[in-house]
């Protein structure tokens, strides 16, 4: 299977420049074999852009995940959808509408939310599915709903709450558990584990996405490399909000499983 990262922080492959990707604060990424695009990015800008670098057509998606709420996941929606000429289906968190907030400068809250209504959705043939609990795509391809603290702590980084809508994107493979993340703001180990729980597998074979390192310290930084570390993963992909001195830490500590990611990564599993 084939995953293209569309949208990340940084632009890491050289094909950016002949490519002209652009980049931007925030994480989309394509599952090409499903037809599933996983999160927008912030402003649908990149998106579209990188899409069209590739030669995906914004019609070829039938599937749209959302990872969580937050507006550097969501804010390519509306581009997404106004560039389309059919349905699609969306599926996200039963908070999806809920406010959100970050806390910014001088400790002043910003609103982080959504910037489309239900009724918007509609009116673009949207059919929203709304989830708390995991929800199958396709044989082998799991949303994972709300996922519980049970296994370790949350990376909320510098949101005001929990974050409970942060969903994953589970698949079977032959080689074990793909996880695919927008920020990761469940927890790594509780984002793993789930996904043992709800496949039945027992090894990770690769763990994709933004992972929440910004603002960890480096305890816990190690407690999470040392976890996957001990799972043997083939595949790690830090993007987004994992930072730069996150994606570092993995690499030291799995330099054969690490891959970069950035805007235009083509994942081959």
């Amino acid at each position: 299977m084939k995953i293209t990262i569309l949208v990340d922080n940084y632009a890491t492959q050289l094909s950016s420049l002949s490519r002209r990707l652009l980049s931007e604060w925030g994480f989309a990424a394509y599952l090409h074999d499903y037809k599933i695009l996983y999160d927008t990015g912030l402003t649908g800008m990149a998106l579209l852009n990188n899409m069209r670098a590739f030669g995906i057509d914004p019609n070829e998606p039938e599937y749209l995940v959302i990872s969580h709420r937050h507006i550097d996941h969501t804010g390519g929606v509306k581009a997404l959808l106004n560039a389309r000429s059919r349905p699609i289906k969306m599926i996200a968190h039963t908070n999806l509408f809920t406010k959100a907030y970050a806390t910014g400068e001088g400790g002043k809250l910003e609103d982080i939310s959504v910037d489309f209504t239900s009724d918007y959705l509609e009116s673009k043939g949207v059919e929203l599915i709304l989830i708390k609990e995991p929800y199958k795509i396709t044989d082998g391809v799991i949303v994972s709903g709300e996922i519980p603290r049970r296994w370790g702590p949350s990376h909320t980084g510098a949101v005001t709450d929990e974050v409970p809508d942060d969903m994953a994107l589970y698949i079977k493979h032959p080689n074990g558990l793909i996880a695919v993340t927008g920020c990761g703001h469940s927890g790594v180990e509780n984002i793993v584990e789930y996904g043992f729980q709800l496949t039945g597998l027992d090894r990770l074979y690769a763990i994709i996405g933004g992972l929440h390192f910004m603002g960890l310290g480096e305890d816990r930084i190690r407690q999470v490399t040392n976890y996957l570390v001990a799972k043997s993963p083939s595949v790690v992909v830090g993007t987004h909000c994992t930072g730069i001195l996150g994606i570092a830490a993995l690499y030291n500590a799995m330099p054969r499983a690490v891959r970069l990611g950035g805007v235009g990564s083509v994942i081959e599993l």
